[in-house]
């Protein structure tokens, strides 16, 4: 072997070992999952009836947070995907969830149930939500944007609808964003829950 080879052999090695050194370095990948609302927000059940069966059906979010990279805004115009902070479910599952649960805690319902359901569920009401803004800024607000209705009679009937809008501190870590976010999800729901118990039955 000349030397010119060997040293091209130790280059190679010793390039191959600082790019295993590197990928052993790289931060590692955190999840995240949005949370319910705490038990103890469950209101004293004086419902004075039967409770009603509610149907969630599908949420729509904006399509550029259908992703697994956790989404903040840094300008008017741009937003940033976290390279290593992502969803542990992909949020178009999440959300509903997490709504649904919220709902549970916070209407005398007999059961939500979320989409789908077969056409013999006797769903008293059903619940369509449209996300048009989910997003925050580390260090800065979180916002909501929702509109959304309630339909009775598998909807047959319209009901009534309504929008909300909320902020919340987002913090300056993934974890407070997320955190943040779980509230705004519980706002949404306590709107959607205010106007299904002002429904008279």
């Amino acid at each position: 072997m000349t030397h010119f080879a060997f040293r091209g052999l130790w280059a190679a090695g010793v390039l191959a070992a600082a790019a295993v050194a590197g990928c052993s370095s790289a931060p590692a990948t955190r999840f995240y999952l949005l949370a319910p609302l705490p038990a103890s927000e469950k209101p004293r059940d004086d419902y004075g009836g039967p409770a009603p069966v509610v149907g969630l059906r599908p949420v729509t979010l904006p399509e550029e947070l259908d992703r697994p990279q956790i989404v903040t805004r840094v300008g008017s115009t741009q937003l940033e995907m976290a390279e290593f902070d992502r969803w542990a479910a992909p949020l178009r599952d999440n959300f509903p969830r997490v709504l649904a649960d919220d709902l549970a805690i916070l209407v005398p319902a007999e059961r939500v149930l979320l989409f789908s359901w077969s056409r013999e569920t006797p769903i008293d009401y059903e619940v369509t939500v449209a996300v048009t803004r989910f997003e925050g800024a580390q260090g800065g607000d979180c916002w909501l944007a929702a509109d959304w209705t309630i339909s009775r009679r598998s909807g047959k009937e319209a009901s009534t609808a309504g929008s909300s809008r909320h902020t919340e501190w987002a913090g300056g870590s993934y974890a407070e964003l997320v955190a943040a976010q779980s509230r705004l999800v519980g706002a949404l729901g306590r709107d959607i829950a205010a106007a299904l118990n002002a429904i008279p039955r």
